[in-house]
């Protein structure tokens, strides 16, 4: 019971409770990206008590980055983001089970890092990675949360292979082009990434307790606070469900 007391006032939230605290406390999730929505997650996630998180990130922190990405601070400048935030997380709850990767993730080391867990947040900010999270998720069964933030606004799609649209479906790769808003052209607010790793973590969070999903897309902007839900169907051509499909025949 000691180790519950600092999940006190989440406990008395009612759909947690102690029986799902416990069981956050037994999960196992991924993480790929240290930057701006990756910490901000595994900030969230290490807080609650999710007792099991993988954190990959090749990337070094850079003064740029400490306007959104709040748990570094300036002495972290220099230093590789993946391990400097599992030591940072360690520091805030040392009772949960950390591991980071320094390394690009690809086909041939993603099954190795993260195919044991229950669910993997997506904090990348390209779409190639993303679709390449969004092929081996299917290919391994793992549910994943698409999460996306540029300028004032974001996104967050929790998807589950065979069940839900997945990333291909609301945006097919050939749409993806040198012209697509990021944060290189268009900036970033740092409230824009609070509020979208917040949304990603509860949805996440729920499912993993729930295993509550729907289909639908969740975007937000804090300039103008517009909030708004579109359904994502699946797409009858999408090449990426299709070849699921064909793997589990």
């Amino acid at each position: 019971m000691k180790k519950l007391e600092r999940y006190e006032k989440q406990i008395l939230f009612k759909p947690i409770g102690k029986r799902g605290q416990n069981r956050l406390l037994k999960s196992r999730v991924g993480i790929l990206g240290a930057g701006a929505l990756g910490s901000n997650i595994a900030n969230l996630l290490a807080r609650g008590g999710v007792g099991n998180i993988v954190i990959a990130d090749y990337d070094k922190i850079e003064l740029s980055n400490l306007q959104r990405q709040m748990i570094f601070r300036e002495n972290d400048v220099g230093k590789l983001k993946s391990p400097t935030l599992a030591t940072l997380l360690k520091l805030i709850n040392s009772e949960i089970n950390i591991e980071s990767f320094s390394t690009k993730i690809d086909e041939q080391n993603f099954t190795d890092i993260f195919a044991n867990c229950d669910l993997i947040f997506d904090a990348t900010d390209n779409f190639s990675t993303r679709f390449l999270i969004n092929r081996e998720c299917l290919a391994h069964n793992i549910p994943w949360i698409y999460s996306g933030v540029t300028a004032s606004s974001g996104q967050s799609l929790l998807i589950i292979p065979g069940k839900t649209a997945c990333l291909s479906c609301l945006i097919p790769d050939h749409q993806i082009n040198e012209k697509f808003p990021d944060i290189n052209s268009e900036g970033i607010l740092a409230q824009i990434v609070t509020v979208i790793a917040s949304i990603s973590t509860s949805s996440g969070i729920r499912y993993l307790l729930e295993n509550h999903y729907d289909s639908c897309l969740r975007y937000f902007d804090v300039w103008n606070h517009e909030f708004r839900k579109f359904n994502v169907q699946i797409s009858q051509y999408c090449k990426d469900c299709r070849e699921q499909k064909i793997r589990r025949k």
